[in-house]
């Protein structure tokens, strides 16, 4: 339990901030420029996996801290942390470490400690997606030809309760932007379906999976659109000037907010093929949010072409080992069989389907088991 005496001190150089059980601290892939230490209560550390289902990793107890790492490197949060009761916190932002570290020394020490296997790993990182990115041959982006006829589809409802928005600063233009987040933690899963698209009941999260900046038009995957890091700031300025906004202009009759959300959805693919082609993660997920989209346009055209693009990177990803749990595995294995056996590769989705009976998940199972892959 943290001392009377370091509440004392740090009620100095901070004022105390409050949560409500259930309530969102700060979220996964959002700039931040505060870390908390938590005076009472408890906060749950969540992390999103490759299917976009959080998990908790760990859980902080009064006396600890976190989201440090922000008031130093200047990037996005690494995880989501919900207050688990209703908690007591103060927050120390960059211009108080000073007073922080002579006010509270010991734990001060702490902090640095936990900090430094962190900053090699990082180091690590970014000179290996350095290197890449000098070396990396730019593909062109263009919208498919596929994609026939514009398409009238409404917006699906959503409920407030579960968005919240937050404005911050574009991490390529610097403007003030506007982005909308969703607090998947506490929406409930209404089913998942045969294919192993999972439905929410609150709203359609492949809406608003993918940001954008209506000043220079960046777009990405929420996970990643702070993400990006500074030293490609000038290579992203080139492909939008050079590609993206010449074939947005041109495309005078793509006008309804399902187009608009589909040339958001290829511009992310589009940059990240450019700055993070290895992974194929984030792409084929991207393509797969494609996929489903227009399942629900009901464009069998585009939504096979959405498939096969979606199926040729996660197919990678389960073959490379790249995914970090089982759960992850099985979802994805499930609906690349599906993919597949009606892409008519009967032998990618019998494959497919075997990775997918033999995972953990008993409804994922079942419905591999009844997937008719021969």
């Amino acid at each position: 339990m943290i001392q009377d005496e370091t509440v004392r001190r740090l009620m100095q150089i901070s004022v105390p901030k409050t949560f409500k059980a259930q309530e969102y601290i700060c979220y996964e892939g959002q700039p931040g420029s505060e870390m908390y230490i938590i005076l009472r209560g408890s906060v749950g550390v969540y992390v999103s996996n490759a299917i976009e289902t959080q998990t908790e990793v760990s859980r902080i107890m009064a006396g600890d801290f976190f989201g440090e790492m922000s008031i130093f490197d200047n990037l996005p949060r690494s995880a989501s942390c919900i207050a688990l009761e209703d908690v007591i916190c103060v927050a120390i932002s960059k211009d108080k470490l000073i007073p922080f570290f002579s006010a509270c020394p010991d734990m001060a020490m702490k902090l640095l400690e936990n900090m430094s296997g962190r900053i090699r790993r990082l180091d690590n990182a970014l000179y290996k997606s350095e290197r890449f990115v000098q070396n990396k041959k730019l593909p062109p982006f263009e919208i498919p030809e596929e994609y026939s006829f514009s398409h009238i589809v409404e917006e699906p409802a959503h409920n407030l309760d579960f968005t919240e928005p937050v404005t911050a600063e574009c991490p390529i233009c610097g403007k003030s932007i506007t982005v909308l987040n969703l607090k998947k933690r506490i929406m409930s899963m209404s089913k998942i379906q045969s294919d192993g698209r999972i439905k929410y009941a609150e709203c359609e999260p492949l809406w608003y999976d993918v940001w954008n900046c209506p000043y220079c038009h960046y777009s990405n995957h929420y996970l990643s659109f702070f993400r990006m890091l500074s030293f490609k700031k000038e290579f992203i300025k080139r492909i939008l000037k050079e590609q993206h906004n010449p074939v947005i202009l041109k495309a005078n009759s793509l006008n309804t907010p399902f187009d608009h959300l589909f040339v958001k959805y290829i511009q992310a693919i589009h940059i990240n093929e450019a700055c993070n082609a290895n992974d194929n993660t984030l792409i084929g997920k991207l393509w797969l949010n494609l996929y489903w989209l227009f399942d629900d346009a009901a464009d069998d055209n585009m939504k096979l072409y959405c498939g096969e693009k979606a199926a040729a990177y996660l197919s990678k990803a389960i073959e490379d080992e790249s995914l970090s749990d089982k759960q992850s595995v099985q979802s994805f294995a499930l609906t690349l069989a599906n993919i597949y056996t009606q892409l008519g590769q009967t032998e990618s989705a019998k494959r497919m389907q075997d990775i997918a009976i033999n995972g953990e998940d008993a409804q994922l199972k079942a419905f591999a088991y009844a997937l008719n892959a021969n």
